[in-house]
């Protein structure tokens, strides 16, 4: 399965048949950590009709840190007898494939998404850990969006259950992966017209969105560069200006 921007450069964004997913991990960072839940959410944009297509525990294969338990509730004995990522695979592909990818926090949901997938011994690409399906990072980031929106700053402005909360989208049981997915699919929907009330203009294609999200990303990395360096913070982690 190979996926990138060229399979649906020329799609428009009204009726673009999208999965939206979210995960529940162990941590924090990608490289290390492993998912313990996954929800996938079916939409067609702009058509209101998102709904709720996959929800399952798994068995990371490590201990889940307390402090991740937590913040979402699952624990060691919650997955002891849950399928591995590996083993429910087919499922979760057969959920994405002929759908553009959007998340609340691409980036990060993406980066794990791909380090899970290549657990799979059955995966033989050319090596690159910033990698799925062999092409670069590719979807719909609700987080970027929100940045480019609310201006505000603050702790936790931009976390989807504060996001959430000003556009009145009831978030359910937070960092529950099935409610925190189905949040971010009305939330994209929304932020998606807030965007285009900003421009004046639809994007005619997602590739338009796409060029547009990006250039918004990468300023926004730039911006968080300058704060880190001015607190003498260090960060390698730049994934939409580097990769």
């Amino acid at each position: 399965m190979r996926y990138n921007v060229n399979q649906y450069a020329k799609e428009a964004l009204y009726e673009l048949p999208v999965a939206v997913f979210d995960f529940e991990t162990t941590g924090v960072d990608t490289n290390t950590c492993r998912a313990v839940e996954m929800a996938i959410v079916h939409l067609e944009l702009g058509k209101g009709n998102a709904e709720t297509v996959y929800t399952q525990r798994f068995n990371p294969g490590i201990p889940i840190p307390e402090e991740a338990s937590n913040i979402h509730g699952i624990k060691d004995e919650d997955v002891l007898d849950k399928p591995t990522f590996i083993e429910c695979w087919s499922d979760i592909e057969s959920l994405l494939r002929g759908r553009v990818l959007a998340a609340y926090n691409l980036s990060f949901d993406w980066s794990l998404l791909n380090q899970e997938y290549r657990r799979q011994s059955i995966w033989q690409p050319t090596y690159n850990p910033h990698l799925i399906y062999g092409e670069q990072m590719f979807g719909i980031c609700g987080l970027v969006m929100a940045r480019s929106i609310d201006k505000m700053r603050g702790k936790g402005i931009h976390k989807l259950e504060a996001v959430c909360k000003r556009r009145g989208i009831e978030l359910g049981n937070a960092h529950e992966a099935s409610s925190d997915a189905l949040a971010s699919a009305q939330l994209i929907e929304r932020l998606m017209g807030e965007v285009r009330q900003q421009r004046g203009e639809k994007f005619p294609t997602i590739r338009d969105f796409w060029g547009w999200q990006k250039i918004q990303a990468i300023q926004q990395e730039a911006n968080l560069r300058q704060w880190l360096l001015s607190k003498e913070i260090e960060n390698d982690v730049w994934p939409w200006t580097d990769y």
